[in-house]
């Protein structure tokens, strides 16, 4: 990966740690590559300010696919599909988008309650072949789900349906930071973590 411009990304300050956020995208250039896979498709579910689109279309000549209900009045930013990420509408939405297509990278950022987490992940990672990220991974919420999924990677929850099979693994990227102590979490790093499914 293109350290240089990865740090002169960052001087647009994205809502990134910057250790976590280098180890991340160096893991998704490095499956990239091995797979030989041109123009990936990065879909991001939440986008806020819009800051992380132009690391995956610089970095790795990414199609980018942000889907939001909300961005930041005072930055510049517009999702391409605008809805919420637990509508149909906005599902259907991005497979007219894909036209056919798999994701290559799914990033997991949206609404961080467990059910909206879950969702999200039920919804939308049936669509991905390589990549599937979650950001704040160290959200109390979102860290419930991540142990779920790291539990039970070939079955659903609802046991519905299978939705990774075992031939994806998973890694933590700076899994610290929240601990539950008498009921209360308290925060520990400030490292929000990313969890990584990577297809084998």
């Amino acid at each position: 990966m293109n350290l240089g411009l990865f740090n002169k990304l960052m001087e647009a300050s994205p809502l990134q740690t910057k250790d976590e956020w280098r180890i991340f995208l160096e893991i998704c250039d490095s499956y990239l590559k091995e797979h030989k896979i041109k123009d990936p498709i990065v879909v991001e579910l939440g986008i806020y300010e819009g800051k992380q689109k132009p690391f995956y279309e610089q970095l790795f000549g990414a199609t980018y696919i942000g889907i939001d209900c909300y961005c930041h009045p005072n930055k510049r930013c517009k999702p391409e599909i605008y809805g919420f990420t637990s509508n149909p509408e906005t599902l259907k939405k991005l497979k007219e988008k894909l036209a056919g297509r798999q994701i290559n990278i799914l990033f997991i950022d949206a609404n961080h309650h467990y059910k909206n987490v879950k969702k999200d992940f039920e919804m939308y990672a049936p669509l991905c072949d390589d990549i599937v990220a979650f950001h704040d991974v160290n959200y109390p919420s979102i860290l419930r789900f991540w142990d779920e999924l790291k539990a039970k990677p070939s079955v659903s929850p609802t046991k519905e349906k299978e939705y990774l099979s075992p031939m994806w693994s998973s890694l933590s990227i700076a899994e610290r930071g929240w601990v539950d102590k008498d009921n209360m979490f308290i925060l520990i790093e400030i490292a929000s973590g990313i969890g990584v499914m990577i297809k084998k």
